[in-house]
């Protein structure tokens, strides 16, 4: 099964995870950033906004085309209680995921919030299948055992 791990990273603990993900599978790792700037004062409190009203951005890879792979996993850290814009828009302008199922994680300092609603309103907008979401606070990205329920979640959507 070949699995496809898309996801957001600003401060490096989605990165951790989404890298200790891909070593429990065969897959590929696809990091999205904002192309956008904005000053190190200003740019969290813009990103927040446009999390809130689940805006959309312009991102780098413009395009990301999963035809390819079986499975597609999206990660992003919490902003406002809700995924970040640049893995909204990477979800929003994705190729080939029709009818692939779809889980999704994110990373948190507080609480998660509506993000896992979100993930699964935007992923089945898509056409995909949603096969869950699970959230990782930032004192446990290193946990073996929260890393261990990613993986696990990840191993139940392959059955799908």
């Amino acid at each position: 099964m070949k699995i496809c791990i898309i996801y957001h990273s600003e401060t490096g603990n989605t990165r951790h995870v989404a890298q200790h993900l891909s070593s429990a599978f065969d897959s590929k790792l696809i990091e999205v950033s904002e192309t956008a700037s904005h000053s190190q004062l200003t740019r969290f409190l813009v990103w927040c906004k446009m999390a809130r009203g689940e805006e959309l951005t312009k991102i780098r890879p413009e395009s990301i085309d999963v035809s390819d792979y079986d499975l597609v996993v999206f990660g992003s850290p919490v902003w406002a209680f809700k995924p970040t814009p640049a893995i909204h828009t990477s979800i929003t302008m994705l190729k080939g995921c029709m009818g692939k199922p779809a889980v999704a994680f994110s990373t948190h300092g507080g609480r998660p919030g509506q993000t896992n609603e979100i993930f699964k309103k935007w992923i089945e907008a898509r056409g995909m299948v949603f096969a869950g979401v699970t959230n990782i606070n930032q004192k446990d990205v290193e946990n073996v055992k929260m890393n261990k329920e990613l993986v696990a979640l990840v191993s139940s959507a392959i059955r799908v």
